[in-house]
């Protein structure tokens, strides 16, 4: 048992919790390798990989970029099972195509478990009027098969519209083909630009889901252009965090 403070008023205790290396950093992010590429790219604020993004402490797990599928899956389910053994209460990622781990890790450990924002799209499309339609904006549209989509949770006759953006020549530059530098204001354009041309072409989609992890820090941008609910990594780890730490409500009687 750890001591705690105590006052007369406000009796308090802390238990120990075995095994656990450190306290107060509720978040456990699983990072894909980027040690073997011959250049990498900054986190900017915003990104799920820049610790200044969150609310609260994160934690930061390296996974090793294997080939081999089975050799992934048990780095990713071994990462998250150390990030929970260090103090995790959450388990994210910072690639939204690690969906298709979802599962694996939600049965090897006991926390909640949220790797991709595509978790979000059923939610969001249980909201919206009948009529409207999800937009998606992701990093490789021909990499988001069905097969995650079914991984998320989200039926095959859901109303959605998806985008990518590896034709746009800044992010594929950044993210895709990285050669060391983002220039975020180019990253900035080609995604207000993607979410615009989406809406003109569908005006029925009511809200805009950015599953890319390197995405939020234009959401505000995205939004001021479109004027529709944009969410991202951020609004789903954020959510979960909220719930964490509820605060009591101040106000009049």
């Amino acid at each position: 048992m750890i001591d705690f403070p105590r006052s007369q008023n406000n009796p308090r205790f802390a238990s120990l919790k075995s095994g656990q290396s450190f306290y107060g950093a509720p978040v456990g992010i699983l990072q894909l390798e980027r040690a073997r590429s011959p250049s990498i790219r900054p986190y900017i604020p915003g990104s799920v990989g820049n610790a200044s993004t969150w609310s609260v402490p994160v934690r930061y797990k390296t996974v090793p970029d294997l080939l081999n599928a089975a050799e992934m899956m048990q780095a990713v389910t071994r990462a998250a099972t150390e990030l929970v053994h260090e103090g995790a209460q959450l388990i994210t990622s910072n690639c939204g195509f690690m969906i298709r781990y979802q599962e694996a890790v939600r049965a090897a450990v006991d926390v909640p478990v949220l790797l991709s924002s595509l978790l979000l799209a059923p939610f969001l499309e249980r909201m919206l009027p009948r009529e409207r339609a999800l937009g998606i904006i992701t990093a490789s549209a021909s990499s988001l098969t069905p097969d995650l989509f079914e991984a998320a949770g989200l039926p095959a006759n859901s109303k959605r519209v998806v985008v990518g953006l590896e034709d746009a020549p800044a992010f594929a530059a950044a993210f895709l083909n990285p050669h060391g530098d983002l220039d975020v204001s180019a990253v900035e354009s080609e995604t207000i630009d993607a979410a615009v041309a989406l809406l003109n072409d569908r005006p029925d989609i009511g809200m805009l889901l950015l599953t890319c992890s390197e995405l939020p820090p234009y959401a505000a941008a995205v939004q001021r252009a479109i004027g529709i609910p944009v969410f991202d990594y951020t609004s789903m780890v954020e959510f979960f965090v909220k719930g964490l730490m509820r605060r009591p409500f101040d106000g009049l009687y």
